[in-house]
C-alpha cells in the first residue's frame, strides 16, 4: 500500500522548517516528528526520511529553498543519535554475546529504554520553533488537559520512532521478523553520559515549587515539563538545545522470553510425600516432595531451570494424606523459557517418567494460557473435596456407630475454630464449613475400624472434624457417635474442580482405599 503524504497546514514553507532544523543539527528522523509524522502510518517513511524529503520538492509550490540542505555531522540535539541507524547496526556484536541465539522462538520484540533527558530535549526545540514560526502548526509534545483544540496532532512518542526506524534492521540482524506480540523480548537500554547533569535544573524547579525532595523519573518528568511556563523553562534550559559532544551509548542489551504455563493434575500414592519442598534452618524436612520430582523431570526433559519454575497448585493435602481419583488441579510457571512450543509426546513422556517414580503420577499435563490460571485460585474457595477416612472408634457396638453416622443427616454445618496444629500460621476465628454428604461402612473382620466417606466444602479439615480437636471442631464424629473416635489414614479421593479445561485423554487412576 502507498503512503499517503501528510502535511500539515501552514502558511510556511515545510521545506524551509525542514532546512532551519537541519541547520540545527536535528537529524531526519527527529524533523519528521516535529512535522508531526505518526509512525504508525508512514513507517517506511522513518525508515527511509530521504523519500520523503525528495517528495515534498514536487509537492510543495517553487519557494525561494528549492532544495533540501544536507545535514550536519553533529549528533541530533533533540534525540542525541538514539535514531541513528549506526547505533542499531552497533549492535551486532552484543546480540550475539546477550545468548538470544539459545532462544528458539520464530519472531521477536524489543522495548527501548531512552535517557531522562530527552523529553526536555524535545520540550526546548518544540518551544524555539513556535518562537521561530509562529504560524506553523506544529504538534504538542504531551496530551495535557490545557489543550483545547482537540485536532492537534502529538509529536510522536521516541520508542514507536526507534521501532518504526529499526524494527526491519534488527530482525536482518537476528534473522528472524519483528513481531509487536513475541514472546521473545528485547531490552535495549540507552545510556548518555551528561543525563542526570541536564534534568538537575529540572530537578531544583520541582523541589522549590514542592518545597521537598524530588527523584526525577523517566516515568514523572512529563509531568514536571507540563507544570513548567514557558518563561521558566527558557530562563532554566537552552532553547534551543545544545548540540551535545557525545551520543547515547548501548548501556544494556537483554534477551528474555515471556513465561509459559503448564497446567495439569497430580495424584500422590505414597504417604510422607510433601507438595512442596519443607526446609528449616537449611535442613529438608521430607525426603521427597510432588514439587521437586515433577521440576526434575521437566527439567531433565526440557532443559528448563528448576530456579526458573515455580508450582501452584489448588490447595494442598496433608504431607500423610494421599491424593487420588482425578488428581489435585495445579501449574507450573516457567520464567524466560529457551522453548514455547512443547510437543505432546514431550508433555505424555514427562507424564511417564513422573509416575515410575511409584510416588506420583501427571495427568492432563498441557500448555495453558495465563488468563486461565485464575480458575484455580477462584475455584479454591467453592470447590467439593471427596474424603475416604479409615477410623478407629472406642465404641463398643460397631453396628450402632455405622447407624449413627450414616442417620445423621444429608448436609449439615460444622464450626471449626482454628485447629491447634495451625495454630501457629493462622488467625484464631470459628470458620464454618459443610459436610455435603457423609456415610459409613464397617471395615470387615475389625470391630473398631470403619471406613468414613465425605463430600466437604473446600477448607474443612477433616482429622479434627473425626476426633474433635478438643471440642474445638463441632459437630465431631466422636460427639456423634458419642464415643472417642481417630483418624488411622486419610485418602483426598476426588477435587471437584474442572483443569484444564481441554480433555486430552489421560484417564484418571483408580481410588485407592487401602490403608498402606
Amino acid at each position: 500500500m502507498q503512503e499517503k503524504m501528510v502535511l500539515p497546514t501552514s502558511e510556511e514553507n515545510t521545506v524551509t522548517i525542514i532546512n532551519y532544523l537541519t541547520e540545527l543539527s536535528c537529524c531526519d528522523r527527529c524533523i519528521l516528528r516535529f512535522l508531526g509524522l505518526q509512525a504508525y502510518n508512514n513507517e517506511a517513511t522513518y525508515r527511509n526520511p530521504k523519500d520523503y524529503f525528495n517528495k515534498l520538492l514536487t509537492v510543495e509550490p517553487a519557494s525561494e529553498e528549492p532544495s533540501i540542505k544536507k545535514a550536519k555531522s553533529n549528533v541530533c540535539p533533540t534525540c542525541l543519535g538514539c535514531f541513528d541507524p549506526e547505533l542499531v547496526e552497533s549492535f551486532t556484536k552484543s546480540l550475539c554475546s546477550c545468548g538470544i541465539d539459545q532462544f528458539k522462538y520464530h519472531n521477536f520484540s524489543f522495548n527501548v529504554s531512552f535517557p531522562k533527558c530527552l523529553p526536555v530535549r524535545a520540550h526546548s526545540m518544540l518551544l524555539h520553533l513556535k518562537q521561530k514560526f509562529p504560524n506553523y502548526c506544529f504538534g504538542e509534545l504531551y496530551d495535557t488537559k490545557s489543550i483545547k483544540d482537540k485536532d492537534v496532532i502529538l509529536l510522536e512518542q521516541p520508542h514507536k520512532i526507534f521501532r518504526a526506524a529499526s524494527s526491519q534492521l534488527l530482525g536482518k540482524i537476528l534473522g528472524k521478523p519483528y513481531h509487536p506480540r513475541s514472546n521473545l523480548s528485547l531490552l535495549i537500554q540507552l545510556g548518555y553520559e551528561d543525563d542526570s547533569m541536564e534534568v538537575e535544573n529540572l530537578k531544583n524547579l520541582a523541589q522549590t515549587n514542592k518545597k521537598k525532595n524530588v527523584y526525577i523519573s523517566k516515568t514523572n518528568i512529563q509531568g514536571f515539563l507540563e507544570k513548567l511556563s514557558d518563561k521558566e523553562f527558557c530562563s532554566n534550559f537552552p532553547v534551543p538545545p545544545n548540540i551535545p559532544d557525545k551520543q547515547v551509548v548501548l548501556e544494556k542489551l537483554e534477551v528474555t522470553a515471556q513465561p509459559i504455563y503448564l497446567g495439569g493434575r497430580y495424584l500422590k500414592f505414597k504417604r510422607n510425600v510433601g507438595q512442596t519442598p519443607w526446609v528449616v534452618d537449611g535442613v529438608s524436612l521430607v525426603d521427597n516432595n510432588i514439587q521437586d520430582i515433577i521440576f526434575d523431570v521437566i527439567s531433565s526433559l526440557l532443559g528448563y531451570e528448576k530456579s526458573n519454575m515455580t508450582f501452584t497448585a489448588s490447595g494442598r493435602e496433608d504431607m500423610d494424606v494421599r491424593m487420588l481419583g482425578t488428581g489435585r488441579p495445579f501449574y507450573i510457571k516457567i520464567e524466560n523459557p529457551k522453548v514455547k512450543e512443547i510437543s505432546k509426546e514431550l508433555l505424555r513422556e514427562i507424564e511417564k517418567q513422573v509416575i515410575a517414580t511409584e510416588m506420583v503420577a501427571v495427568t492432563k499435563l498441557q500448555l495453558v494460557n495465563e488468563s486461565e490460571l485464575k480458575r484455580i485460585k477462584h475455584g479454591e474457595a467453592l470447590k467439593k473435596k471427596k474424603y475416604k477416612a479409615l477410623c478407629k472408634t472406642w465404641a463398643p457396638n460397631i453396628e450402632d456407630v455405622i447407624t449413627k453416622i450414616n442417620n445423621y443427616g444429608e448436609e449439615f454445618a460444622i464450626q471449626q475454630l482454628t485447629v491447634m496444629r495451625v495454630l501457629h500460621r493462622r488467625t484464631i476465628l470459628s470458620r464454618e464449613k459443610i459436610i455435603h454428604k457423609m456415610s459409613a461402612v464397617k471395615v470387615p473382620d475389625h470391630d473398631d475400624l470403619f471406613e468414613l466417606e465425605l463430600q466437604t466444602q473446600a477448607g474443612t479439615y477433616v482429622k479434627e472434624f473425626v476426633h474433635g480437636d478438643f471440642e474445638r471442631t463441632k459437630p465431631n464424629i466422636s460427639e456423634i457417635v458419642g464415643f472417642p473416635t481417630d483418624l488411622v489414614a486419610l485418602d483426598c479421593a476426588d477435587i471437584d474442580l474442572v483443569w484444564p479445561e481441554e480433555d486430552i485423554g489421560n484417564e484418571p487412576c483408580d481410588t485407592v482405599t487401602e490403608n498402606e
